[in-house]
């Protein structure tokens, strides 16, 4: 028996309009979602090409900061030609993503609520300014908070793993066809070995009882200094001399704290590392909007998320070992939050219930 399709002025008030769409009309509704979150995006990165120096700038901080604090080399290492290019164009990407996430957001909400009621439409729509805010949360928490506790960690491991004694036996020494070295039993008197000037930080620096000095930057080099000029900054740890016109400086690093590795970042990965932490932190604090989202629209009931959490912690910890980098620091770093997060999902969603409740 072929029964008559129901007309929209049998529907009920408040009822989806729409709910008659083909998996066609559904696809080309998402086609043209993608289509105006790709051209938002592409207007985002093309908005961040003359700041993308100050941008990089912005983004290597952390690490050069981390890399000073352990006595490292605080410069990138570029290891192909077009290296410098393509750093460039992930920086622009980068916040090219960032500064349009609000409006790729609202699209993806709006691409949602096709399949919802007219009141849930309008409440879906009050989510869209919580999802943006949370999203700019999760991206400042990783970059003042989460990046420099992983990146000291990461570089610090290599301070860990201290370079040990490796003097050679005498035995070594004869496979080696090196000569045995004699212990000195005196040593040279201070007068006859080099002393260079140590510049400090000094909190009593008076700018007209020391005129050599920079007023701008006392603590560091000295201004207008002459012609090899040598000295050690101990605030950077560079040995630094003063050549034609400018300062040449090599880093240096406490004897005691030689590694076995040295920490050189490529800055290709470094962004690459940036940028999965920015869409990682990002999305995952979702998770308070989704789990009300999921109870709102009776999805999944509150109880169901409540009785299976332990379930919802290991889904979770798989999703976050998916999308974090793969050191445990930031795994843990990244799935304590969202199961935080999940939490409060929860207990919104349930005062929402109540308040739903005694409403109606």
């Amino acid at each position: 028996m072929i029964h008559d399709m129901p007309s929209p002025n049998d529907a009920k008030p408040g009822a989806r309009a729409d709910v008659r769409m083909t998996i066609g009309e559904h696809l080309d509704d998402l086609r043209r979602c993608l289509i105006r979150c790709m051209f938002a995006l592409v207007i985002a990165c093309l908005a961040c090409i003359w700041p993308a120096k100050m941008l990089l700038w912005l983004i290597a901080r952390p690490l050069v900061l981390t890399l000073q604090a352990h006595d490292q080399q605080d410069s990138f290492l570029q290891t192909s030609p077009v290296e410098g290019i393509l750093v460039y164009v992930k920086v622009i990407l980068v916040f090219g993503l960032i500064i349009s996430a609000p409006y790729i957001i609202l699209q993806i909400w709006k691409f949602v609520a096709i399949g919802l009621y007219e009141t849930e439409k309008k409440w879906v729509f009050k989510l869209v300014p919580a999802s943006v805010g949370l999203f700019a949360a999760g991206v400042a928490f990783m970059y003042i908070f989460v990046l420099l506790v992983c990146l000291n960690f990461l570089v610090g491991f290599s301070d860990w793993l201290s370079m040990p004694d490796f003097s050679p036996t005498p035995v070594e020494n004869a496979l080696l066809g090196g000569e045995a070295e004699e212990t000195p039993t005196t040593q040279p008197a201070f007068e006859d070995m080099l002393q260079i000037p140590v510049l400090a930080e000094d909190p009593d620096f008076e700018p007209e009882k020391n005129a050599e000095l920079d007023p701008v930057n006392p603590a560091f080099d000295p201004n207008d200094p002459p012609i090899g000029l040598t000295w050690f900054n101990s605030n950077e740890n560079k040995l630094k001399v003063f050549g034609r016109d400018q300062v040449y400086s090599v880093q240096m690093r406490r004897d005691e704290k030689r590694a076995m590795m040295t920490t050189h970042f490529k800055i290709g990965e470094y962004l690459t590392f940036v940028l999965v932490l920015t869409v990682a932190f990002g999305l995952a604090f979702q998770m308070p909007l989704v789990v009300v989202f999921l109870v709102r629209s009776g999805i999944v009931p509150i109880q169901t998320l409540r009785s299976y959490r332990k379930m919802v912690y290991l889904i979770v910890v798989i999703i976050a070992g998916a999308i974090a980098p793969p050191d445990l620091l930031s795994h843990l770093m990244l799935s304590g939050p969202m199961i935080g997060l999940f939490e409060i999902g929860l207990l919104v969603a349930g005062r929402n219930t109540k308040a739903a409740a005694a409403a109606g």
